[in-house]
């Protein structure tokens, strides 16, 4: 690594010292016009980020919609075309992505266009194809890095319009076991879908979000990796110097997320662990499945499922569903007081709910219902999100939804997908395939325990959804349920780390922030 350090610039910055907040800095500009010393990277690592940080848009046909930055990556792609990570925000969600033109600006100025295979299984991120281009450069996702806490950072942006290059620095605040994974880098909206590295230049993870609290979210290279090798989209690498032990929990983990499953070998292993639960579960499950449905007045918005689950409200009962019910143009500050939730319960008696707090949720609501209102409450079962099951690899489960107009309950079985070495936080997959309805319903295993909530409806043979302990833990924090067993000083830490500090909640009335990524 070349020890030729150039200074990227502050501005003024200093002549305000109410507020320190670091201002992007041009990466093009020559090092003597910087009249201050915000970071120091070397020219080697300006260079490689000079040719393998891009620009997107994406355009309706000429209107122009989201502008995001992206960055060039090794994959398995063939040598015609080039791959490009960015953010999920390239597309609004009002949009299908397969209706729009994507719009690359490559570091030499020239614009292509781009197009994103398969839409529909990424979650935080997209892979946007070009056909390839002579000048660019592809990062390694599988280099390996030693983790130092607090180690200093840059967050790269190209901008679309002008395709300057500039930079902003600041501190990883992730640690080696955080899942809540945070940088001080502040980045303007068009950073979004940038690179985040090390002063080595080494990708740490892509910049998914800004927040109003001087810290910007960002999506691990692990994860991104991981879910990229799943997909089949790049291959491992074992490099020299693995040892045996190494290299065989490598190939074991590898094997538990499935990385080379064909839609063949899925349908063959669906049919062999089909099955159907026991009338004993389903009568549970009968009791414990809602259908919940926003309205704005009389005008139907959303559908979904919900699990009534346990909680510490003595005078609620509590429904898990999916932040889908709500559709995504909505203000979540506004959410309480121009929508309407409306449960339909197991026995059909329909009331009405609301969500308490919507800025804190992420993937998922809590719809409460006063206890009150139900007129048999013996028709509700609580699921519990305490009991702690034995992993099983390919177990039998079952994913349930229930229709808000019919009331009728639907099941579907498949395998989960997870793999044993996956951390609390990430995304996992059945092929349990779902009804756009099942959204935000339970996902099960044949005893009938609560192993998830279904994210999203997909086209393909699988179906993500959020792990019970990630529900269970941001639940626990909140106060929602209280944790049977003891929960050690290292486990406090790290969920504290994760969903942030309890205090910081503000006063009814005001904006609550909450940063939290399944990656």
């Amino acid at each position: 690594m070349m020890k030729n350090k150039r200074r990227l610039v502050r501005g003024d910055e200093e002549q305000r010292p109410y507020k320190r907040v670091a201002r992007p800095t041009r990466l093009d500009s020559s090092s003597e016009s910087s009249p201050g010393a915000l970071s120091e990277l070397s020219e080697q690592v300006v260079s490689r980020l000079r040719r393998s940080v891009v620009s997107l848009a994406s355009f309706d046909g000429d209107t122009k919609l989201r502008e995001c930055t992206g960055m060039c990556i090794e994959t398995s792609c063939s040598d015609s075309e080039a791959t490009i990570l960015t953010s999920r925000r390239l597309i609004p969600p009002t949009h299908p992505a397969a209706s729009l033109n994507i719009k690359v600006r490559l570091p030499n100025d020239r614009i292509v266009t781009g197009w994103i295979e398969d839409p529909k299984i990424y979650v935080d991120f997209f892979i946007v194809n070009i056909k390839n281009v002579s000048g660019v450069d592809a990062a390694s996702l599988d280099r390996d890095m030693q983790f130092e806490p607090h180690t200093k950072v840059a967050a790269v942006c190209r901008c679309f319009c002008s395709g300057f290059l500039t930079a902003t620095s600041g501190l990883n605040l992730s640690c080696p076991t955080s899942e809540t994974i945070v940088s001080t880098c502040r980045i303007h909206k068009a950073g979004i879908g940038g690179p985040l590295v090390d002063f080595d230049g080494n990708f740490v993870g892509m910049n998914s979000s800004r927040t109003k609290m001087e810290k910007t979210a960002y999506v691990r290279r692990e994860g991104i990796f991981r879910f990229l090798v799943l997909h089949g989209k790049v291959s491992v690498r074992v490099k020299e110097g693995f040892d045996d032990a190494s290299t065989a929990r490598m190939s074991s983990e590898m094997k538990a997320i499935r990385p080379s499953l064909s839609a063949k070998s899925i349908a063959n292993l669906n049919k062999s662990r089909k099955g159907a639960l026991s009338e004993q579960v389903l009568s549970r499950l009968s009791m414990s499945v809602v259908a919940l449905t926003s309205f704005d007045g009389d005008t139907k918005l959303r559908e979904c499922t919900g699990t009534c689950i346990e909680s510490s409200c003595p005078d609620a009962t509590c429904f898990l569903t999916s932040i889908n019910l709500i559709p995504y143009t909505c203000p979540r500050r506004k959410i309480s007081e121009s929508l309407t939730i409306k449960v339909r319960l197991p026995d059909d008696q329909i009331v009405t709910g609301w969500i308490e707090n919507p800025e804190l949720y992420v993937h998922f609501f809590i719809v409460k219902i006063k206890n009150v209102d139900v007129i048999d409450p013996t028709h509700l079962y609580h699921l519990s999100l305490d009991r702690a099951t034995q992993f099983e690899p390919y177990r039998k489960v079952a994913a349930v939804w229930r229709y808000y107009d019919s009331g009728e309950l639907k099941t579907r079985s498949g395998v989960d997908l997870a793999s044993v070495f996956a951390r609390t936080n990430e995304r996992m997959l059945s092929t349990c395939r779902i009804h756009e309805v099942g959204i935000g319903g339970p996902l099960v295993d044949f005893d009938g325990n609560f192993v998830g909530m279904n994210y999203s409806a997909t086209k393909e043979r699988k179906t993500p959804y959020v792990r019970r302990p990630s529900i269970r833990e941001f639940m626990w924090f909140r106060g929602m349920v209280s944790v049977k067993e003891e929960v050690d000083e290292a486990a406090s830490a790290r969920i504290k780390i994760r969903f942030g500090d309890p205090g910081l909640l503000m006063a009814a009335g005001e904006q609550i922030y909450f940063i939290g990524y399944w990656l």
